[in-house]
């Protein structure tokens, strides 16, 4: 049986920012009472550090994916060793993948047709994917109605109305930080509305840190404040939503 408390579904912790005092940062993860961390390769240089990681303490799981930011300047051995990560059996996702028109709106169909062929492999692998849009949402939705997988929707920025979409083909909705900021309308409303037994959080570390810690480089402990914030949205004592949160993610990733 898995251990109920709060955990971080996505976390970039094996990045250059936390080079210096990673044990510190996982110290006050468990700290904090944290039972899991889904560490994030999309650089796949962090991808050996994350794998001894999950080796030596079952606190963490690891998903590898080729990031849309990064579709310019991918080659293909990255791809190949991408594809030889993906096969390990210690890699339980895929992701994140998807699609970014913020920064990026001259590749679009370069973008869609990294994401459609990562989508691919994690369906021949039955691993679930992790999925990034950013100022993509109805062409992600496109996308993942037509090559039907299971996953989630990180760091979740869009309406309530399509959350409600995104949950009817399957996905979870994870929320990070921006929930607690104030004027941030929609994943609040999301969180309060959103179907529980789908609902997921993160940190995105070592961005979006919560309140009250904006500004400061985020953490996998901070998660707690994520949750306590919509917790309250809520009107649910904190343990139910650490109890469907935990369930959550281990129906998804299949951990029980």
């Amino acid at each position: 049986m898995y251990k109920v408390g709060w955990l971080d579904s996505h976390a970039h912790i094996c990045g250059k920012e936390f080079k210096d005092d990673l044990d510190k940062v996982i110290q006050n993860a468990k700290d904090n009472g944290l039972v899991k961390i889904m560490i994030i390769c999309s650089d796949l240089s962090e991808v050996e550090k994350a794998l001894e990681l999950a080796t030596n303490d079952e606190m963490f799981d690891v998903a590898v994916g080729l990031h849309p930011n990064d579709q310019k300047f991918l080659t293909d051995k990255d791809w190949d060793l991408f594809y030889e990560y993906a096969h390990n059996e210690k890699i339980i996702a895929i992701g994140e993948i998807g699609l970014d028109y913020h920064w990026h709106k001259d590749n679009v169909e370069k973008q869609k047709e990294l994401f459609i062929k990562q989508i691919k492999l994690a369906k021949n692998l039955n691993k679930p994917i992790i999925v990034h849009s950013r100022d993509a949402m109805k062409d992600t939705y496109d996308i993942l109605k037509e090559h039907k997988c299971k996953g989630v929707m990180h760091c979740y920025s869009g309406s309530y109305e399509m959350a409600k979409e995104f949950t009817k083909l399957g996905y979870y909705i994870s929320l990070a930080g921006p929930v607690t900021f104030k004027n941030a309308a929609k994943p609040k409303e999301v969180a309060l509305k959103v179907d529980i037994n789908k609902l997921l959080i993160e940190t995105d570390c070592p961005y979006l840190t919560p309140v009250p810690f904006r500004g400061k480089r985020n953490e996998p402990m901070y998660v707690k404040h994520i949750g306590k914030y919509i917790s309250e949205l809520r009107n649910i004592e904190e343990n139910e939503l650490k109890e469907h949160i935990c369930e959550n993610y281990n129906i998804l990733f299949k951990k029980f």
